[in-house]
């Protein structure tokens, strides 16, 4: 499981929350078999903003005493781990729909990441602390004016949303500020020097972000000859002065570009593949290429503009993957150490044994 919340600061929360709220709306207009679909046909999501946002349904039952994990120094309770996957919900209804799909080995994988933080947070000074938990507070009013926005800035649904999602201002403050101290301890080796350093490291394309319009001519359903004869003909067209934004959302196959007129913008190129990589690298800027091939088919494409990132405007995407890096250092080389007993309930979501 990739992780999910410690190297999260809490403003990428904030914005997870953003994108999250849409799939559970749609979800619960489509949902046919909610109560409030049975008796007024569906028309309840609109009339009650609250059916957007269904309470968390934990795929398993546990004591809130029970001890879910232990570890040296320290336990996760029932209580705990339950509080914990409920603001995990709150804060990105996305990873909410994870967790109700979650079998034991799921849970075990956010059983070990809470116990992470917890074990993280637990190494953080007074100063980390004091600002962790301003933090928290500070993020939990944005969070708020989110959800305010989907409610009609009606405070008493916002208070009425949390309990229905069984969650309190008190839980989700404590859950961000557990998450910042633990971030905030791995950023204490994670000084701006360390991170100049790797920014100095880099090489050329891993700093340069570029705006790209192309056309794609697929080969899955053509020879690569029809593909490349199509391709040329599109060249012409377009160095004959035709709007290649036209011409991209008529002929692309790429569904990921086709309404924006083939555009890719200000984007990393080391995303893409080897082939379209160079040509973003290395095309004369303002001019349209010859046709590319890569193993997607013929790629026609016009670099708008590129740049290389500065070091300022690098720094904080440096820092997360920094981040990345430590988290994965500690749960490697210290985490499972300290963790003595798994004590997972078992989830609704396990595949039956065999017979």
């Amino acid at each position: 499981m990739k992780r999910s919340v410690a190297i999260l600061s809490s403003a990428v929360l904030v914005v997870a929350l953003m994108t999250g709220c849409g799939g559970k709306a749609e979800e619960a207009k489509q949902d046919s078999k909610t109560p409030a679909n049975q008796t007024d046909g569906g028309n309840q999501a609109a009339n009650d903003p609250l059916v957007q946002f269904p309470k968390l349904t934990l795929p398993y039952t546990a004591d809130q005493k029970a001890v879910i994990v232990e570890y040296q120094g320290g336990t996760v309770t029932g209580n705990e781990f339950e509080e914990f996957l409920r603001v995990i919900n709150f804060m990105n209804p996305q990873q909410g729909t994870m967790i109700e799909m979650a079998d034991s080995n799921s849970l075990k994988a956010f059983a070990r990441e809470y116990t992470a933080t917890k074990v993280l947070a637990s190494r953080s000074d007074d100063a980390m602390k004091k600002e962790s938990k301003e933090l928290a507070e500070k993020t939990f009013e944005k969070i708020k004016t989110q959800y305010m926005g989907f409610l009609g800035k009606d405070e008493a649904q916002f208070n009425k949303l949390m309990e229905g999602q069984g969650v309190t201002k008190d839980m989700i403050v404590n859950q961000m500020d557990l998450i910042n101290q633990s971030i905030n301890v791995m950023k204490k080796n994670i000084d701006d020097a360390t991170l100049k350093q790797t920014y100095d490291q880099m090489d050329k394309a891993s700093r340069t972000v570029a705006s790209v319009r192309h056309i794609l001519i697929s080969t899955e359903k053509r020879t690569p000859e029809e593909a490349l004869k199509i391709s040329n003909d599109l060249v012409a067209r377009l160095k004959k002065g035709e709007d290649f934004a036209k011409l991209a959302t008529e002929f692309t196959d790429d569904p990921g570009s086709k309404e924006s007129g083939g555009l890719y913008e200000n984007a990393d190129v080391t995303q893409w593949v080897p082939e379209f990589k160079e040509a973003s690298l290395t095309q004369k800027v303002g001019e349209v290429g010859p046709p590319v091939k890569t193993d997607f088919g013929y790629h026609i494409i016009k670099v708008e503009n590129r740049k290389e990132k500065t070091f300022d405007e690098m720094k904080e995407q440096l820092r997360a993957s920094s981040l990345e890096k430590a988290y994965d250092a500690f749960a490697k080389n210290e985490l499972d150490k300290l963790i003595t007993k798994f004590n997972i309930p078992q989830s609704k979501n396990d595949a039956p044994a065999k017979k």
